[in-house]
């Protein structure tokens, strides 16, 4: 079972594929047009694409710990 104190509660279905995520533990942002070049993910990877090994490229969080973020709310 998963588990997740944040905005999605661990269920895939609702992130959009262009939703961006943001670690709650150092507030990375997860940009899927950008893809993540630490771990060697292409652009245009969605999140819930993302491989189960994937962690925080910053502070090595798991993926449970990331919430979806609004594109306007990105400095």
């Amino acid at each position: 079972m998963k588990t997740f104190e944040g905005s999605y509660l661990g269920d895939e279905e609702k992130i959009a594929d262009d939703a961006c995520m943001e670690c709650k533990i150092c507030h990375h942002v997860y940009k899927p047009e950008e893809g993540d070049d630490y771990w060697q993910i292409a652009a245009n990877t969605p999140f819930t694409q993302l491989p189960g090994h994937w962690h925080c490229p910053n502070c090595d969080g798991f993926m449970d710990q990331f919430m979806v973020i609004d594109r306007n709310d990105i400095l």
